[in-house]
């Protein structure tokens, strides 16, 4: 008799525990984009990588992941990767998705009369971070890929780092880091801002240019001089023209353009870019958490100047104006 009232009490505490667990769960707010559902919230999406075991996929961006003109490169991945079969099934199955805004992205708003308007969005970026449930960083994917290149680093990540110590997932970047040629990043990003910067008469810049410190550390100033080999190519005003002929010279009619653009940030990305991500993972000593990782990731290798509060325009504005 006392064994049966333990067996009822005990099973009545597992079915309060799934009880709450499903009300918690049902809390969990997530934006729905493409039949995919992102979690809103960075907080649920350990909740959900602790209850299902698999590692989480987030996409920090500049605006918002529903909004129709986000930043650029989230823009880009939203329709040619994130609307894909393929990464939907991906997102189902083999990882927890979530998604956070770093802040508004700049926009360009062009009146033309009769109700018609123009808007542009300028700077920005978008980066994947790749996290275990407890929310530590154990990769990152800055920009565009091409949906089949995405989804093998992705996979190629997770297969060596998800759940693993320290010191495996440092040998991992340690054995890919390298220091890239000179090289021009976001051709993609480039052919959505540069024409609008040349409207703007914004200068060209750098973009965000850290210094290095007596105190930094050997490895970090290494680290440094191989970031500085990466230049926004979208922080340089162009023309429409200018920036077309980086990929299809003069007018030549190019009915696959935008696959190209994406192909060729694509090699960039996974030739240049990403040795040089590793190489920041190889500086580390632990786990990043996504904020450690953000100024590494956005500032000394994508030269974002996220933190200026004019985002590097402050030169477009009149002397005595806000």
């Amino acid at each position: 008799m006392e064994r049966s009232r333990v067996i009822l009490v005990s099973a009545a505490c597992v079915a309060f525990m799934c009880l709450a667990g499903f009300g918690e769960s049902s809390k969990r707010k997530t934006t729905l984009v493409h039949g995919v559902s992102w979690f809103n919230q960075f907080a649920d999406a350990k909740l959900e990588a602790a209850r299902t075991g698999k590692p989480i996929l987030l996409l920090s961006m500049f605006g918002k992941i529903d909004e129709e003109m986000p930043c650029a490169n989230a823009r880009t991945m939203r329709e040619t990767v994130f609307n894909s079969p393929e990464f939907k099934k991906m997102a189902e199955t083999e990882v927890v998705v979530a998604w956070e805004m770093v802040r508004a992205v700049p926009k360009v708003y062009i009146d033309l009369g009769d109700g018609k308007q123009l808007v542009r969005t300028v700077r920005g970026n978008a980066v994947s971070y790749l996290c275990n449930p407890d929310g530590s960083v154990f990769d990152a994917l800055p920009g565009v890929y091409s949906k089949t290149g995405y989804q093998t680093v992705i996979r190629d990540s997770i297969k060596a780092n998800f759940g693993k110590s320290w010191e495996e997932v440092k040998a991992y970047h340690v054995a890919k880091k390298g220091v890239p040629l000179p090289t021009f990043t976001t051709l993609s990003k480039s052919f959505a801002e540069s024409p609008t910067l040349q409207i703007m008469g914004v200068p060209a810049i750098a973009g965000a240019q850290p210094q290095v410190k007596s105190t930094d550390s050997p490895q970090r100033k290494a680290f440094l001089f191989a970031a500085s080999k990466l230049q926004d190519l979208s922080l340089q005003p162009m023309t429409a023209l200018e920036t077309r002929g980086r990929v299809a010279p003069g007018r030549e009619a190019t009915n696959d353009l935008p696959a190209k653009i994406v192909m060729a940030d694509t090699f960039t990305n996974l030739t240049m870019v990403r040795p040089v991500v590793c190489f920041y993972f190889s500086t580390l000593t632990q786990f990043p958490t996504t904020e450690t990782a953000r100024d590494a990731i956005l500032m000394d290798i994508l030269k974002i100047p996220y933190k200026d509060p004019y985002f590097g325009l402050k030169d477009v504005l009149m002397p005595g104006t806000k």
